[in-house]
């Protein structure tokens, strides 16, 4: 969850609490997670993948294990079970039905607070976690749910208390005991995720989704498949090598394309980053974070420098910071690849009046130095 820009969550399985920043569609929460009762042994944990078989429920409501708790929850979560379908909402802090079983894929960003409490958990386990808002600009209106109760701290700021309870869960992986094309399948569903909350309203899951998009794809570098000519050159190699019957070589070779299928090549993965930074940056010039936004369209440049979206979200962060020169060469670079662009006719124009303001001004100072 980096690339938000939000402080790194805290890896340390070991602590009784722990606190860490998650977002969700109406901004930045601060979740502190303390564990309650012993800890059960084993080392079968929520990893990326893991379908995870979950409760949670307000503080407020008794949360011990109850009879009740294990009738209603009888069979254990296998891999052939879906997770959970839940609509993301500006409404409420967690993105997740509350007071019930449901079903929930660690990776898929559904409900990025919840994913991280269950980071460590273990079958059977429950723990507590609070909320309270990272930028009280964003508290006010979520807050409102009068479903939800609040609890104010010494300080006087107002949090949210919940429980959650881990039933049962299936194996998953950690990245890097992912196959490259195991890595490429979570790049591109959260892309695509990623552009279906944008579409939505939902800024912040956006930039998550781009987020945890981009930290999967860095881990493929030098992993993707081999260049067409380097391939064919190999074949024909192949081709003039007799140590293998012919049936044993096309069986091998059949073996081989079907597992790099998968892979992407190094054009396509250029591509895919680069579109990932360049999406990323706009997320970040709508949640004003444009210094962000000026080094992520910076990559997006650099992976493709054909990408007339990349160059004129770098204008637009440019022009938010006052780096007009860099502006207005962002801008220009784009009329070069797009000459017929209204937008980036009309921000140039915008770049360099501005510019021509600030010379005057210094003309001004200048005169009366010199007068």
């Amino acid at each position: 969850m980096t690339t938000v820009h939000v402080p790194e969550r805290q890896v340390d399985h070991n602590p009784a609490e722990t606190s860490w920043i998650s977002a969700c569609p109406g901004g930045l929460w601060k979740v502190h997670r303390r564990w309650l009762g012993p800890r059960p042994k084993g080392d079968n944990t929520p990893m990326m993948g893991s379908l995870c078989k979950v409760k949670v429920r307000r503080k407020s409501e008794n949360t011990s294990h109850t009879s009740s708790d294990e009738q209603e929850s009888i069979a254990n979560v296998d891999c052939s079970m879906q997770a959970t379908s839940y609509p993301r909402t500006h409404d409420s802090v967690l993105q997740v039905p509350l007071d019930e079983w449901f079903l929930l894929r660690m990776g898929e960003g559904q409900c990025d607070i919840i994913e991280g409490c269950l980071e460590g958990m273990k079958a059977g386990e429950m723990c507590e976690f609070t909320l309270s808002a990272w930028d009280e600009k964003n508290a006010s209106a979520i807050c409102s749910d009068a479903t939800i109760p609040q609890t104010e701290s010494a300080s006087g700021q107002q949090f949210l208390c919940f429980t959650l309870q881990l039933h049962s869960v299936t194996s998953g992986k950690e990245s890097w005991q992912m196959t490259p094309g195991e890595k490429w399948t979570w790049v591109l569903s959260h892309k695509q995720w990623g552009g279906q909350r944008f579409g939505n309203g939902d800024i912040w899951g956006a930039a998550d989704c781009y987020c945890r998009a981009v930290k999967l794809a860095i881990t493929l570098h030098g992993q993707t498949q081999r260049n067409t000519k380097e391939m064919s050159q190999e074949g024909v190699e192949e081709d003039n090598d007799n140590s293998l019957p012919s049936s044993d070589a096309k069986e091998e070779d059949e073996a081989e394309s079907s597992s790099d299928s998968s892979i992407p090549t190094e054009e396509e993965y250029k591509t895919v980053k680069a579109e990932l930074h360049s999406n990323l940056s706009l997320c970040q010039l709508k949640l004003g974070q444009f210094g962000k936004a000026r080094d992520s369209s910076i990559k997006a440049t650099e992976l493709n420098p054909k990408s007339t979206k990349a160059w004129y979200r770098l204008g637009q962060a440019c022009l938010q910071l006052g780096e007009l020169d860099e502006s207005r060469m962002a801008f220009e670079k784009m009329l070069e690849l797009q000459p017929d662009s209204a937008s980036a006719r009309s921000a140039l124009k915008q770049v360099n009046s501005k510019l021509k303001d600030l010379d005057s001004k210094l003309s001004q100072r200048l005169s009366k130095m010199f007068n």
